[in-house]
């Protein structure tokens, strides 16, 4: 992930080497460079326009071979963070979002993303006594009351009903029970009254 720093790392000092190098042997027993020296050179190197090109081409050459993605400075970062913040909050992009939520790629992509943080939101909100109330005011609304009795009565939810007691009839457990049960009832029945 960090190759492309390497890369301009390598290639700074390998030049402030060589440049060490030429003025050494045409100085003619110079002084050495000191480490002190030599970083100020390459940081110098770093700075210039040439150096952010070739730092950009690394990186960019990085994330073309698959080898990593391209590092953001933070001036980057914060103008991106900017520029997503105003998507979000202007209301010619709503459009736009709503069509980007409708696309099942998207939107799969995009619960992915979220599903973590929005299952702790949602886990820490269910601790909160306000929360609770007001989850528990909503649902004992009328307008929420007529929307649940719509679903009992709807012919989807009784089949599904249906089906799951079906199945839960099948089980050997409560084939079980219902024979104690059975045989509860039966035996009571033959009981003499008194």
């Amino acid at each position: 992930m960090y190759t492309w720093y390497r890369r301009a790392a390598t290639a700074g000092i390998a030049l402030v080497l060589l440049t060490a190098c030429g003025a050494e042997s045409s100085g003619g027993g110079g002084g050495q460079i000191s480490y002190k020296d030599m970083k100020t050179m390459v940081i110098d190197i770093l700075k210039t326009e040439d150096g952010q090109k070739a730092m950009q081409q690394a990186s960019m050459q990085t994330a073309g071979s698959g080898g990593g993605m391209m590092m953001l400075s933070a001036q980057d970062k914060e103008q991106v963070k900017l520029a997503v913040k105003d998507v979000l909050v202007s209301p010619d992009y709503s459009k736009v979002i709503e069509q980007l939520m409708t696309d099942p790629r998207f939107a799969g992509e995009f619960a992915k993303a979220v599903n973590k943080q929005n299952k702790q939101i949602h886990k820490e909100l269910l601790k909160d006594p306000t929360y609770q109330h007001d989850l528990m005011t909503v649902m004992k609304s009328p307008e929420m009351e007529t929307v649940i009795f719509d679903v009992i009565q709807g012919t989807q939810y009784r089949k599904q009903v249906a089906t799951v007691m079906q199945e839960t009839l099948q089980s050997p457990m409560v084939k079980l029970q219902m024979l104690e049960l059975l045989r509860t009832a039966v035996q009571e029945e033959l009981k003499p009254k008194a």
